[in-house]
């Protein structure tokens, strides 16, 4: 974050069309750091019940202007639109997401992180923030911190199918296989609850699959009478753990 007057804001923020290299670019950095700083600070405080419509309206309009920009080529104006629709409205989740969007497309994925980072200090069970968060730390290899996005957008939102077969497949790609078998079998059970046949047969053979692959860790199947030793270890344990460590230390020789 910024050091400093508007620390706890985005960091220097970058157009992607700057005209130089120096100090344009220099300057460009600074004012749209200032004018986001001033946004947070000043003129973006949580909407209150009586200008909560028509802020978050205003934010709203900026937003579209500035996806409009964007895909016009124009980068430059849709970073001016989507800090203006921040200013209006601090918590309205779309604005991080195009700002993110923008600096990634601008090849800045630090500070489009950081464009994430500030809308989930703002915005109330931002779940799209996190997955947003959450598929750029992916493309940087940084499995455990998209995992922890994930798991905290699914916190949010258990219900949402996508996002619990987004979550499995993270889980699977990291070779958390119990984890992954676990959301399985509650995207399996969510399907079936809301009569979505094909992603529950799908779900399904997901879960017996993982089922097999993790074996005796796989807490359901380690139910039966016959659980392996390795469950029937950690049964013991969880029973007696004085017991067990004593065990231990005898076969030790202690």
């Amino acid at each position: 974050m910024l050091d400093g007057p508007g620390a706890g804001t985005l960091g220097p923020v970058c157009a992607a069309r700057c005209v130089d290299a120096g100090g344009a670019r220099r300057r460009a950095r600074a004012l749209a750091a200032a004018s986001l700083a001033a946004a947070l600070l000043h003129g973006a405080a949580p909407a209150r019940a009586d200008g909560v419509g028509w802020a978050t309206a205003q934010a709203a309009e900026l937003t579209r202007q500035a996806e409009a920009r964007a895909a016009a080529g124009e980068a430059d104006v849709a970073l001016q639109r989507y800090l203006e629709a921040v200013r209006f409205d601090a918590t309205y989740g779309p604005a991080y997401l195009g700002l993110g969007a923008l600096y990634e497309r601008a090849g800045d994925p630090r500070e489009a992180e950081r464009a994430y980072t500030v809308g989930l200090d703002h915005v109330s069970a931002f779940v799209e923030g996190h997955r947003a968060r959450a598929a750029l730390r992916s493309r940087e290899g940084r499995r455990e911190e998209a995992i922890a996005d994930m798991e905290a957008a699914a916190a949010l939102r258990g219900d949402d199918g996508e996002l619990l077969q987004e979550l499995a497949a993270a889980y699977v790609a990291a070779g958390a296989l119990p984890a992954a078998l676990g959301v399985a079998r509650r995207l399996s059970a969510l399907a079936a609850r809301n009569g979505d046949r094909a992603l529950a047969a799908a779900a399904t053979t997901q879960a017996r699959a993982l089922s097999v692959l993790v074996g005796e860790a796989d807490p359901v199947r380690a139910g039966g009478a016959d659980r392996g030793p390795v469950r029937r270890a950690l049964a013991r344990y969880a029973a007696g753990p004085a017991r067990g460590s004593a065990a231990a230390r005898h076969r030790e020789g202690r």
